[in-house]
């Protein structure tokens, strides 16, 4: 029997560059068991998924182990995406993520027999520019898919939990004629307004 390796043709990388982002999907993977450096740990993974727009939409993602350990790498992520350190004790509800905008640098990198590009988020900072999720981003879709990977690789299914996809864009506050001033507004847990959490 002879078999020969065959590549997806389909694939396309999102291009090179900065670009500006809105994230529209928090996946939550569950637990997932990887070794490095021959330690095997079980932990809690995540993924988020930006869509960026550039003549049309195009989605990329990023995966993370689900902790916010002073060194773990979504809180140092989280951190650069708002311009300020997450401090110790802080929580951060990931749900406010949705919807919230940034800046993503992307670059490329081979596979290890060089057959495949592949597309990734090297760096993260505050929106330049504000985007609105186009609609086009199918979480189901996108969660299928990831079962469908998973069974091939033995694993259980993604835990069934709330999709938390982008809301749509509210409408258009109504400003009245006459206004009087308003009173100043108390900090709420030293919010980033501009980025949303």
């Amino acid at each position: 029997m002879i078999l020969t390796q065959t590549i997806n043709t389909t694939y396309v990388p999102h291009p090179e560059g900065i670009y500006a982002a809105v994230c529209v999907d928090l996946i939550d993977l569950g637990m997932e068991t990887s070794t490095y450096e021959g330690v095997t740990k079980t932990q809690p993974k995540l993924r988020l998924v930006f869509e960026t727009n550039e003549g049309e939409p195009r989605h990329i993602g990023k995966k993370f182990t689900a902790s916010m350990h002073q060194k773990a790498k979504l809180t140092e992520f989280l951190g650069k995406w708002r311009g300020r350190p997450v401090a110790m004790g802080e929580q951060v509800d990931l749900s406010k993520l949705m919807g919230a905008n940034c800046t993503l640098v992307i670059s490329h990198s081979q596979s290890q027999d060089g057959t495949r590009t592949y597309a990734g988020i090297d760096a993260i900072s505050k929106p330049t520019k504000k985007l609105v999720p186009s609609g086009k981003y199918d979480p189901v879709a996108v969660r299928a898919k990831i079962d469908e990977w998973a069974a091939k690789d033995g694993k259980a299914p993604l835990p069934v939990a709330q999709a938390y996809a982008a809301p749509a864009p509210a409408p258009a506050p109504v400003v009245p004629v006459k206004r009087a001033a308003a009173p100043k507004a108390a900090p709420v847990d030293d919010v980033d307004p501009e980025v949303g959490f």
